[in-house]
């Protein structure tokens, strides 16, 4: 099954490309999204009337996500509300998004190399195929994305060929509701694919990031070759870490500063993000100054305390799982990814 996929042209002839290409598994994609609809509690007249301002702000302020989302309908032809409805994840607000990810950023003296290393594990309750696409636009512009198949608003990770690099987890708890009111002029959360399009350094894409509009929290990591933050966001307000020297930055799924880990869930509620937290710590500093690329596929790959594991496997009510594990090297300009878990995907063999 084709999983990787070039796309050229506009915005639009991008979609297309991809319907065409990913038809087979958008089709899943969609399904389980309406499945998931079925299940849920929510009330459909609301959720609708959600979806559909949420799509007019998207028409009118961001054309290009709209008309890529017109050419994935008609090149897969699938009915353009379906599309819309797996692009507008508001099927994951009927409780927490339950995207239970880890993200880490090594580089300068805490690599063996020197080089800049950005790895992500996407995790969900509900499992979504993902796909690699390497876009390139009429301006010259070139990104590599990964994401799940069909969906141009939330990519799990990605770089330019300006050298920037974007990834993000997400902030879940009962402390910080959702700005649900804000569906006509406001993202659910950071669409990583925008900073890309737009900026050329990691400063730049701060200074946009800093100014759009959002529904609810995040992590996120950028990093160009000079620069590197990690900037912790609520729906209103954002603190942001520089990385001046150490070479590591890495988040889960709660906040690290004193200025916002008080909306953080209980250990009681949420043991995984403090967990995965802790481990990737325990790792990073046990190969500090000789991380490879090997090792942060180690790192991802680890299933130290079971359910709570970085590498996560649905196990009795715990349904995450890790979908994908995605890595980009900027000085290299590659992308490597596994669909599924790593420790599945990645064949391993030594002779110590």
């Amino acid at each position: 099954m084709k999983t990787v996929i070039e796309a050229k042209g506009t915005p639009y002839q991008q979609g297309v490309i991809q319907g065409e290409q990913l038809k087979e598994i958008i089709e899943r994609n969609v399904l389980a999204v309406k499945a998931k609809m079925e299940k849920s509690n929510m009330n459909t007249e609301r959720y609708h009337r959600f979806v559909n301002r949420n799509l007019r702000f998207m028409e009118q302020f961001h054309r290009d996500i709209y008309d890529e989302m017109k050419g994935i309908a008609d090149g897969s032809k699938i009915p353009f509300q379906d599309i819309v409805y797996l692009n507008i994840p508001a099927y994951f607000m009927d409780e927490y998004f339950n995207q239970e990810c880890s993200m880490l950023m090594v580089r300068g003296k805490a690599t063996a190399d020197g080089n800049t290393y950005v790895i992500k594990n996407r995790d969900m309750s509900m499992y979504m195929e993902q796909a690699v696409i390497r876009r390139e636009y009429p301006d010259g512009l070139k990104i590599v994305e990964i994401n799940g198949a069909g969906t141009v608003t939330y990519p799990a990770c990605g770089m330019n060929s300006y050298g920037l690099g974007v990834t993000n987890t997400g902030f879940w708890s009962s402390k910080a509701p959702s700005a649900a009111e804000r569906a006509d002029s406001a993202h659910i959360f950071l669409n990583a694919h925008i900073l890309l399009a737009q900026c050329k350094s990691a400063k730049e894409a701060l200074k946009c990031l800093e100014e759009t509009p959002r529904m609810n929290g995040l992590n996120v990591i950028l990093v160009d070759t000079r620069d590197a933050y990690c900037v912790e966001m609520t729906k209103d307000e954002i603190f942001v870490m520089e990385d001046e020297g150490n070479g590591v930055l890495f988040r889960s799924n709660h906040y690290v500063s004193e200025k916002f880990r008080h909306l953080n869930p209980g250990m009681d509620e949420y043991a995984s993000t403090f967990m995965r937290y802790d481990r990737i710590k325990e790792l990073v500093e046990e190969r500090y100054g000789k991380l490879r690329f090997q090792d942060l596929f180690r790192i991802m790959s680890d299933h130290k305390n079971g359910i709570n594991a970085i590498c996560r496997h649905p196990e009795g009510n715990v349904l995450s799982q890790t979908i994908s594990s995605s890595m980009f090297v900027l000085e290299d300009c590659e992308a490597w990814t596994t669909i599924g878990n790593p420790c599945e995907s990645l064949r391993f063999a030594s002779l110590k």
